[in-house]
């Protein structure tokens, strides 16, 4: 009985010490996968951090320059960013800059309490900066852990631009007694090998470096405890292209290209495409950049540029009359040409420099792959984020005889402005129209005469109201008023408009005018007036020889703005003085050789019976500032339009802006920019 007393006994010890070990065990994995976590909390705040310093770059650091740049590391343990960090393209280790302002983090912290160290690299820091800044710029990281397996880094645009390190608690030798001087926040010193085992050598100059992360069997063995995460360049640029002033740094450098190049004579030298960096070189110097931001846009984006000029057979997006094409090549894709696989912009074979053309299957898909060839070329027209990896292309004209183009970017000085109430801007090329001196309007003028008939006139224009107006919403209060047209008068009277109409017709030339008596009017109105039979609301109209009443036939007005009307009532009601008001725009297509209800237009048919005009406008539509074409108007609806009856003295015009605006509590006024006219 003894003995079995005894068995039992030892039975339950050993069942109680197997349980001990069980569930010591189990304790040391639960305190090891809590102290996992807190290095990652810290790792991926870190991450975070950084991507919305690079997503943010121009607003928090420097308004001139592109986004997606990186901070330098913190050399001297002071909790903030050490710029400059070495020389140009070279990789860089420190620590996190937790403190730096535009970061403004706690320092952050591995479970051991050891703050972050942090590498970066040389084309993606941006203190010295490397060109160009883009999403094709490769990495300098390869990322493996202790055992060869590789993390990031089977590409160069897979290698990171950036490594975020935990060092954990030392390992022998290593010897973290703080350095001799002020206190830090985060404490110990700066020698890399003192904190981390396979991340303390960087390869120099523009070399890649290999990065080791620990596992848990290199941590068991006390050889390398480091762990980490990496951010690369499509962790930036994911979410960089969401942004609408990222779209608008693209949109801008391709449309201040295409607009300088469509003003140069089809045989104009400058036209001709380069033997280099995909064709872009010669354009390039002919139509430079303006402004240090667009300088820096069009720095670090011109790889992604491509241009061609073959002799014959050339039609981009359907149209013809093209004589080059313009190309921007959204994010990398895979190849549409053999060998399969994915596009690499690394070498200079691909990518192109001054000596080297490029391979232009590395750029653009599908049928664009004929380039530098003449062919159906055909894409967007501008870049859009939900299909970022789409060709971009537009139609080069140039200015062909008898066609014509003016702009605010080019031509601003020319303009004449009328009236007191007329400001132009000449650093940022555009005019504000404000109350003039008592019953005056205020007129900005074009010198030019414009041919229309037998023409195609195409113009777009931007705007913006300078106060907030809740009347039209809510009848109380005020209603500012009045408001601006763009006024096309005939040029038969031989000189242009030296005049400006009164502040209560928006300072149109109207009927008594010499100017205005054969006009068109594209009205944008934010004040109701009965007695020009107006309807509540802001609304804009299309109206004739300088009459502004509604009432006066072919005028109607329509609340659908779908281009059933001359005139359509805009939704919400106070459009356009929105608080806080914002900015809009307007598209303009004049079609001359048109039948009688203008259903067909063909200009070179304009003769009677094919003499009217039809007269489209489009408000507030988007990607619509290209006017070397029409607008796809299966893709684009009007918003206005009007079918005008022959009127020979409209066979040339003058055209301007226009303005009449009340003073005190129901001031207005209204800026205008960004004004592209062309008549082909």
């Amino acid at each position: 009985m003894k003995q079995q007393r005894g068995s039992a006994l030892l039975l339950v010890l050993l069942v109680l010490g197997v349980l001990a070990v069980y569930f010591s065990l189990g304790t040391l994995g639960g305190v090891q996968a809590e102290r996992d976590r807190n290095t990652s909390t810290a790792l991926g705040q870190a991450r975070e951090a950084l991507i919305g310093f690079a997503s943010g770059y121009r607003y928090l650091v420097n308004p001139n320059e592109v986004f997606g740049y990186l901070p330098c590391p913190d050399s001297n343990n002071s909790g903030t960013a050490s710029p400059p960090c070495a020389a140009a393209n070279v990789a860089v280790l420190g620590r996190f800059p937790w403190k730096t302002k535009s970061i403004a983090v706690a320092p952050l912290r591995d479970h051991s309490a050891q703050c972050l160290w942090y590498a970066v690299s040389g084309a993606a820091k941006d203190n010295p900066k490397t060109s160009p800044m883009n999403w094709d710029a490769p990495g300098q990281f390869v990322v493996q852990d202790a055992t060869g397996t590789l993390l990031a880094g089977s590409t160069p645009h897979d290698r990171a631009w950036a490594v975020l390190l935990a060092p954990h608690e030392a390992l022998t030798g290593q010897d973290r007694t703080a350095t001799i001087g002020p206190a830090t926040e985060c404490g110990g010193n700066m020698l890399a090998n003192n904190y981390l085992e396979g991340s303390i050598v960087l390869a120099g100059g523009g070399a890649i470096s290999t990065l080791i992360l620990g596992t848990a069997a290199s941590r068991e063995a006390g050889i390398n405890n480091d762990s980490g995460t990496w951010i690369s360049a499509s962790d930036i640029f994911d979410r960089l292209k969401k942004r609408s002033d990222f779209k608008a740094d693209i949109d801008d450098m391709l449309g201040d290209l295409a607009l300088c190049l469509n003003t140069l004579n089809p045989s104009d030298p400058a036209l001709t495409a380069s033997t280099g960096n995909k064709g872009v070189d010669q354009i390039i110097s002919a139509c430079p950049a303006q402004g240090t931001l667009k300088v820096n846009v069009l720095a670090g984006w011109r790889n992604n540029l491509l241009y061609a000029k073959p002799a014959a057979g050339l039609t981009v997006n359907g149209a013809v009359g093209c004589v080059a094409v313009l190309l921007f090549a959204g994010e990398r894709t895979l190849r549409s040409l053999a060998p399969p696989g994915p596009q690499i912009r690394a070498t200079g074979a691909q990518t192109g420099n001054a000596t080297l053309f490029g391979d232009p299957a590395m750029y653009l898909e599908g049928a664009n792959t004929v380039f530098p060839a003449g062919g159906a070329y055909g894409g967007a027209g501008f870049f859009d984020p939900g299909s970022a990896s789409a060709d971009v292309v537009r139609c080069i004209k140039g200015l062909p005889a008898g066609s014509l183009q003016e702009s605010f970017a080019q031509d601003f000085p020319r303009f004449v402005a009328i009236g007191a109430g007329a400001v132009p801007d000449l650093a940022h090329m555009s005019v504000k129209l404000v109350n003039a001196v008592g019953a005056a309007g205020a007129c900005f003028w074009s010198p030019t005469a414009v041919p229309l008939a037998r023409k195609t006139l195409r113009a777009h224009h931007e705007f913006e109201f300078s106060f907030a107006d809740d009347f039209a919403l809510t009848g109380t209060g005020t209603d500012r008023g009045n408001g601006f047209s763009l006024q096309l008068v005939s040029a038969d009277v031989g000189t242009a408009p030296s005049a400006c109409g009164t502040g209560g017709t928006m300072g149109t030339l109207d009927g008594s005018d010499p100017w205005g008596a054969n006009s068109i009017i594209l009205e944008t109105d934010v004040h109701r007036d009965a007695v020009s039979a107006d309807l509540a609301g802001n609304h804009s109209a299309i109206l004739l020889n300088g009459s502004i009443d509604h009432s006066q036939p072919g005028a109607s007005m329509s609340p659908a703005c779908d281009g059933t009307a001359a005139g359509c009532r805009h939704a919400p009601a106070n459009l356009f003085e929105e608080s806080i008001p914002t900015g809009h725009n307007q598209r303009l297509e004049l079609h001359s050789g048109c039948n009688a209800g203008c259903s067909v237009c063909n200009p070179s048919a304009h003769a009677a019976p094919n003499d009217y005009l039809r007269v489209t406008v489009w408000v507030d539509c988007k990607d619509c500032n290209d006017v070397a074409t029409d607008l796809d108007r299966s893709h684009h609806v009007p918003s206005l339009q009007r079918c005008i009856t022959p009127n020979a003295a409209l066979n040339s015009v003058y055209y301007g802006f226009t303005g009449g605006f009340n003073a005190g509590a129901g001031q207005q006024a209204v800026s205008l920019s960004h004004l592209v006219v062309r008549s082909e």
